[in-house]
């Protein structure tokens, strides 16, 4: 619950390193239970040492026995409870992976609300056994075993809650439906950055050559995060310009060159090592600092959707329509003039091509023998090439002219070929 409500979460995109490395421990199961742990540990140890502040004609009286009791029935209930959430949310996961795309697993399980319930059932666990040892092992006074008593009271109030909306998670987690909620949920938050979106708040990077130092990647990965912010600051200092070379998502090796510092042909290993810093390389891409990647997933579910063994059109028109809404947010902000924050870094701007390609390759290589997807197709197209400033057009027709052909040589009759064709010749064209 603390990394929930962190505001350093709040944005799209992590600017700094620290708030990229808080942001991916919100996947880690374990994060919040360990932090419920200490809490309960902070707690029995208050109980001891600050029973002294309660008066000592209390109305209430909770017995040693009774206390005990009550705990050993959590600690037991509990240790079940979790033991079966924890196997149904790997059910869950491991279906996501089967009937979605494996690439999705990561978002289905930074959902909120599932982290939260099972944050619960572990932490009642945890504060029943450790209020165990410690009234077992020390003499709690009157006053400390009311407030293990009121412990367990405020535990018990939140384990209810959850439970009842667990009872109703659980019944979703792990659906198609679901899934395609939680992939679009995390591609609006990186669809809505306009830095994310952009040139990261820097300014934008054109294609004139540029000369100075070259650094490299010291490692084979993906890009991650970029701290732009620091990366400023080095520019700063050297009294330069930084063009950044590869954007978040983008797969180097140590042959790729990171960033290029203008006008400064060579820098100490020191100033080299702070500027590989600023890039956070990993083994697989993320949607928040990369919304190419959340196309790709997106056409990686519609595309297993297509495949024989599945035979679901209807999943992928629905993507179809997500991959709409989420390139149309792109078109809002991107009509306007992106606010500068870092004036000493060039970061070359998100192509329209680019998540054109993302979106409709695979979808229309392997929906092109299904009329009802060709269709939506280029209904798709016909939407992004109208949107405000035209920036998706010639990425449209091209894509349209694409799926046009392969749909002219799996379709099987001519009268489907001939409402295809007709829907082609509407994208691209303001007037219909």
């Amino acid at each position: 619950m603390l990394l929930a409500s962190c505001p350093l979460l709040g944005s799209s995109y992590r600017v700094t390193k620290t708030e990229y490395l808080l942001r991916e421990m919100r996947s880690r199961l374990w994060v919040k239970p360990a932090i419920m742990s200490l809490a309960a540990v902070l707690w029995v140890s208050f109980a001891y040492f600050g029973a002294f502040l309660l008066p000592e004609d209390m109305r209430v009286v909770v017995k040693r026995e009774i206390l005990i009791n009550l705990l050993g029935i959590m600690a037991s209930t509990m240790l079940t409870v979790a033991t079966f959430s924890v196997a149904a949310m790997v059910s869950a996961y491991s279906a996501v992976s089967t009937t979605a795309t494996p690439r999705a697993t990561r978002i289905v399980m930074q959902d909120r609300s599932s982290q939260n319930s099972l944050t619960s059932f572990l932490a009642a666990f945890i504060y029943a056994i450790i209020a165990l040892v410690a009234i077992s092992i020390v003499e709690y006074g009157a006053g400390g075993r009311v407030l293990l008593f009121a412990g367990y009271s405020g535990v018990l109030i939140w384990v209810l809650i959850s439970f009842v909306r667990w009872v109703d998670r659980v019944s979703k987690l792990g659906r198609m439906g679901d899934t395609l909620e939680r992939v679009e949920e995390s591609c609006r938050e990186t669809f809505s950055s306009p830095e994310t979106m952009g040139t990261l708040g820097a300014k934008t990077a054109d294609d004139s050559p540029v000369t100075g130092a070259r650094i490299t990647a010291d490692i084979i990965g993906y890009v991650q995060n970029i701290d732009v912010a620091e990366l400023n600051e080095i520019a700063g200092e050297l009294g330069t310009s930084i063009r950044v070379m590869e954007r978040p998502g983008a797969f180097v090796d140590p042959h790729d060159a990171l960033v290029t510092v203008l006008n400064h042909p060579n820098l100490e290993e020191e100033m080299i090592t702070r500027i590989r810093n600023t890039f956070q390389l990993g083994d697989s891409r993320r949607v928040s600092s990369d919304p190419r990647f959340g196309m790709i997933l997106l056409s990686e579910i519609a595309d297993r959707a297509l495949s024989p063994a599945v035979n679901d059109p209807g999943t992928a028109i629905v993507v179809l329509g997500i991959q709409v809404r989420l390139m149309e947010m792109w078109s809002q902000h991107h009509n306007k003039e992106e606010k500068i924050k870092y004036e000493h870094i060039e970061v070359p701007p998100l192509s329209a091509e680019d998540l054109l390609d993302d979106a409709f390759t695979a979808i229309s290589r392997d929906g092109a023998g299904i009329f009802e997807v060709g269709a939506r197709i280029q209904k798709s197209l016909a939407v992004l090439g109208r949107l405000s400033g035209g920036i998706f057009a010639s990425a449209a027709r091209r894509h349209s002219r694409l799926a046009l052909e392969q749909a002219e040589l799996s379709l099987v009759t001519d009268d489907h070929k001939k409402i295809v064709r007709q829907l082609a010749e509407q994208v691209g064209n303001p007037a219909n």
